[in-house]
């Protein structure tokens, strides 16, 4: 597993306040389209946070089927991980360790918006999901930042994330 530190603050392991564990997943068809997502203004790849209770995996399969309504099941562990030292962890102006662990699904079931579970956020901000194809996803990202409808750094992370599986798969 392919692991990118981003400390753009030099924040030192003591500096951090709390550590916040994510799950990421690339969903790929068989016709090489990832499906993404549209919410709070932005795009993002499916996933979500990690309970307490439960595992990476889990974690993935419950935000997957959450956000997207379909039922995945998780060939391999993570491909990549990125570690975020943020100094101001979302405006909060907590010092934050962000660890996102990405994962690919190859499937070609459609999403299935009739078993989606939207939290409040995602229903007020109109959640919806699109594929579209890997090959031109660097640009479609650059487009989006150019647009104002994707942060940076989100840019930035799903960049290398996108490039990491370019290099192992196309």
């Amino acid at each position: 597993m392919k692991q990118i530190l981003i400390n753009e603050n030099n924040l030192k392991e003591e500096d951090l306040e709390s550590t916040v564990i994510r799950v990421k997943g690339m969903i790929i068809n068989s016709n090489k389209e990832i499906l993404l997502a549209h919410n709070n203004g932005t795009y993002q790849l499916p996933g979500g946070h990690k309970e307490d209770d439960e595992g990476m995996e889990e974690t993935l399969i419950r935000e997957v089927k959450e956000e997207t309504g379909i039922d995945v099941e998780l060939e391999n562990g993570p491909f990549m991980q990125i570690v975020t030292y943020d100094a101001n962890y979302f405006g909060t102006g907590k010092k934050v360790c962000s660890k996102i662990y990405y994962y690919i699904i190859h499937t070609d079931d459609v999403p299935n918006y009739d078993e989606t579970n939207y939290d409040e956020l995602e229903l007020q901000t109109e959640f919806n999901l699109f594929y579209t194809d890997v090959k031109g996803l660097d640009r479609f990202l650059d487009d989006a930042v150019s647009e104002g409808t994707l942060d940076p750094n989100i840019c930035k992370e799903m960049q290398l994330v996108i490039r990491e599986y370019n290099r192992i798969y196309m």
